[in-house]
This record gives structure tokens, sequence and C-alpha cells, in this order.
């Protein structure tokens, strides 16, 4: 009998671990006719869809690298103009696909890419929504890696309080997924020298060209609008003024919420 019910308990498992990864591996849509433009090549950005979404600009040297965990049940494809942009700036970008859509599968995913382009001298991971939460593991096991942590619209799962690296959160205030209140509650958690930033009047899934049905929250601006100022802030980021770099820490700790 104990052996009969433990089969079907088994079974129950499998049917539901099963379940959720036939449902994680459908992405949610995106905007296919507009990362289809970019991910073709042109004169400024060289784009390879091999083994991952990368975007290198064309006629440049370049020592600055950022790769990208997509959030859960999200195709790469659905951050690549934004990729594309920041790549356009000089800065080698490396949207990584996920196993199944889901970044915890796929943790250590950086590390090839940073393998595989011995170039690039800084590397800055940047994760989104769940991606995030697995970008920050990584960081977690390999910080002498990165030059630099990102967070959009995300949040760390476990204690980082103590890492030693650069950090820098984008969040959003109309956010209903990683909403203010959960990276406030997690703010703890975060490097003790992180960044925090609120854009105003900006939701969880106008990071990313996701399709217009995904976005059922309000967003007071336009896609357009949030894409340039979450661009400009995490350039800045990367390549602060010598002045901002050298008052970065004095200022974050007055100015941003």
């Amino acid at each position: 009998m104990i052996k009969k019910l433990l089969l079907i308990i088994i079974g129950l498992l499998l049917l539901l671990i099963g379940g959720v990864a036939a449902w994680m591996s459908v992405p949610f849509a995106y905007q296919k006719e507009v990362t289809a433009q970019a991910l073709t090549s042109d004169d400024t950005v060289r784009v390879d869809t091999a083994r991952w979404l990368s975007f290198t600009p064309a006629h440049k040297v370049v020592t600055q690298g950022v790769i990208l965990y997509p959030g859960g049940k999200t195709a790469s494809e659905t951050f690549a103009p934004v990729m594309r942009q920041l790549a356009a700036e000089g800065v080698l970008t490396v949207i990584v696909p996920m196993p199944l859509n889901t970044a915890f599968l796929g943790i250590d995913k950086a590390q090839a890419v940073m393998d595989a382009y011995p170039e690039i001298s800084q590397w800055y991971l940047i994760g989104h929504s769940l991606g995030g939460v697995a970008a920050a593991e990584f960081a977690k096991k390999q910080p002498a890696r990165l030059s630099g942590l990102i967070f959009w619209a995300s949040y760390p799962a476990s204690d980082l309080s103590t890492l030693p690296l650069p950090t820098l959160s984008i969040a959003a205030a109309l956010d209903s997924q990683s909403t203010p209140e959960k990276i406030a509650s997690n703010r703890p958690k975060f490097p003790a020298n992180t960044r925090f930033i609120e854009m105003a009047a900006a939701n969880h899934w106008q990071y990313g060209h996701f399709a217009d049905s995904r976005n059922t929250e309000p967003a007071l601006r336009s896609r357009q609008s949030q894409l340039a100022e979450l661009l400009a802030h995490t350039l800045a980021f990367i390549r602060p003024m010598p002045a901002q770099a050298e008052g970065q820490h004095s200022e974050d700790s007055q100015h941003d919420s």
C-alpha cells in the first residue's frame, strides 16, 4: 500500500514538473517584426545568432562587454532591439538563450560567453526579472570575473550584501511583478554599494519588446521613452564620467530612491 502511494506521488510530481517545463518552454509573445530588424547586421553593428544573440560594434576596438539573462518564459529575441542599441554605443552585447526559457537552468552561461571573447577586459552582467535572480547567483560565485552587476526590474534571492561588486538596480514605479515594495523589502540583500534608480511612469514589460498584448500593466509613458531612460542609466553605469565615478558613492546615498 505504501509503495503504491509513493508511486502515485512520484507520478504526480513528474506530471507537475513536466507541465511546468512545457509551460515555460513557450515564451511570452514578442514583437517579431521589430526584433527581426534588430537581428540584421549593418555597417554599425554585426549580429551573430549561431550560439547566442551577440551584437558587436563594427569597425571599433571593443573592450567592454554586457551579457543579458532574460527573465522567465522570455525569448532572448525580446531584448534584441535594446541590446543592439547598447552595442551601437561601442559595447559588445550578448543575450543568452536559456534552457526552457528559465535562467535558473543556465546560471553559469555567462562563463562560456566570457571565454569566447578573451579580448574583452570588462564584463557587466544584466538580469531582467527572474533573469536577475540567476545573474545574482553567478555574480555571487564569480565576482572577480565581473566589473558590475545590473538588475532590471529584479532583486537577489540570496544575500549579496557583502559582495564588493559595483551594482545598479533600475526599477519601474508601475511594475506589478517586481514591485517597488518587493525591491524595497529585498534591499538588504543587494550589495552594500548598490545604486538604486526607479523610473517614473514605467512598467515591467517595457524593458524589452514584449508584444503589446503582454502589456497589461499601466504605463504613463511610451516604450521608446522608458527604453531611452533605461539605456541611459545602464550606459552611465558602464561608462561613468571621471567626476561621476569619483563621487558616485556619496551622491547615490543621497540622490536615488
